[in-house]
């Protein structure tokens, strides 16, 4: 019995599902070649999504298995332990794989920074369970809250604090926002005891993006009720309050901490060389350096952008598009083509701020954009979830709907 030889993929995020299907469809006609994909959840999440699953328990998980069905495509659950780089050797719990060639592509985790006290008393926003434990939580909080008699214990309770003017925290308190007005109908509770704070280190909210889109999204989640401490951080942390790096103290029962991110220890283990942020440093063709058969993508990986010089951020649709190329590259590496560098392509952005309502662009030909606001950006939000979802269809050659 010939001995296959075996493609493995780590993690099945957006790079990593991607990757992985597209290997399937590429090496179709090979069958000496195995691909396998290993993670620890049994489904793929829309990781874009969970704001709305931290709220409203939207449905964000799509189960590996059926993204898999009839491909090429051994599914591992569980763990990867270890990384041998040089004997080209993935550990499992449950066992070993050996690998000719490898991507890794293992997302990211909670950043707490070592603040006191915030590991232990806050609620991370970095995982479909995470998000299942914030909709719970923000459940059984209201109902708390119509049966406390006491208006300071109640505005304690109704007093939600995000740390982290970024992307993720942006758009959880735009849809919590709109959740606590219905929370508060049907709880019978005060509306304008909730309050709903974000605390953030830059000056505006979303800093990577353009200033007058910032500016858009500083306004929209005013006429929320959304209330926005620039220029401050979080450095302390107890069951009952919010230390802030300005001195104030907020007395919460709740806080969302979406403040940062870190690459998983495995990739600094491997031996692999790591870069800022704990990244693995990939050449312009995303292989690990000094390993010309170890690919990374996605938030493992320290891409650097050809035209600006800086590190591509750690967004889906950059995710996305290494996944494609990375599998393309090894396909070239075996079948003797022409690998092709990695140029990152901006298609645009989109922010969620509530269930109706968005802030966005879409790139243009001829370097030209065109913005979406209110209903029509969230439409654009809706198309550009639907597209990930069609295209995992279309990699996997399975047009029923998931």
């Amino acid at each position: 019995m010939e001995v296959k030889k075996n493609i493995v993929v780590i993690g099945a995020g957006y790079g990593g599902i991607t990757a992985a299907l597209r290997l399937a469809r590429l090496f179709r006609q090979h069958p000496e070649y195995q691909i396998h994909l290993i993670d620890r959840n049994p489904y793929h999440t829309l990781k874009t999504q969970l704001h709305e699953a931290a709220v409203r328990k939207t449905e964000i998980s799509i189960p590996i298995d059926r993204i898999i069905q009839r491909q090429n495509i051994v599914f591992h659950p569980g763990e990867v332990t270890r990384i041998d780089s040089n004997e080209r050797i993935v550990h499992m719990e449950s066992g070993s794989l050996s690998f000719n060639y490898l991507i890794i592509a293992l997302g990211s985790q909670v950043n707490f920074y070592n603040i006191p006290g915030l590991q232990e008393n806050s609620f991370p926003l970095q995982t479909l369970r995470d998000a299942h434990l914030i909709c719970d939580y923000i459940g059984q909080l209201c109902m708390r809250a119509a049966s406390e008699p006491v208006e300071e214990r109640r505005r304690d309770m109704l007093r939600f604090v995000i740390g982290g003017g970024g992307l993720s925290g942006v758009e959880f308190a735009a849809e919590l926002a709109d959740h606590a007005a219905q929370c508060t109908r049907n709880s019978r509770v005060d509306p304008r005891e909730v309050e709903i704070i974000i605390v953030g280190p830059g000056s505006r909210v979303v800093p990577r993006m353009d200033e007058s889109f910032a500016t858009r999204i500083h306004k929209k989640l005013l006429e929320k009720g959304v209330k926005i401490i620039p220029r401050s951080k979080i450095i302390g942390r107890t069951p009952d309050a919010a230390t802030l790096s300005s001195g104030e103290v907020l007395k919460t029962k709740t806080l969302i901490w979406t403040g940062g991110i870190r690459v998983s220890e495995l990739a600094r283990e491997s031996g692999l060389k790591i870069g800022e942020s704990g990244r693995i440093v990939v050449d312009e063709f995303l292989r690990a350096e000094g390993y010309p058969f170890i690919y990374a993508i996605g938030d493992s990986a320290l891409a650097i952008n050809p035209y600006t010089k800086e590190p591509v951020p750690a967004a889906a649709q950059f995710a996305l598009q290494q996944g494609r190329l990375a599998a393309y590259n090894i396909y070239t590496d075996i079948s003797g083509g022409v690998r092709k560098p990695y140029h990152p392509k901006v298609l645009g952005e989109v922010v969620s701020l509530g269930r109706h309502l968005a802030v966005g662009w879409l790139a243009l030909p001829f370097l030209k954009k065109i913005t979406f606001v209110g209903f029509l950006g969230s439409l654009l939000k809706t198309a550009i979830q639907e597209k990930h979802i069609f295209l995992l269809r279309k990699e996997s050659r399975k047009w029923i709907t998931y």
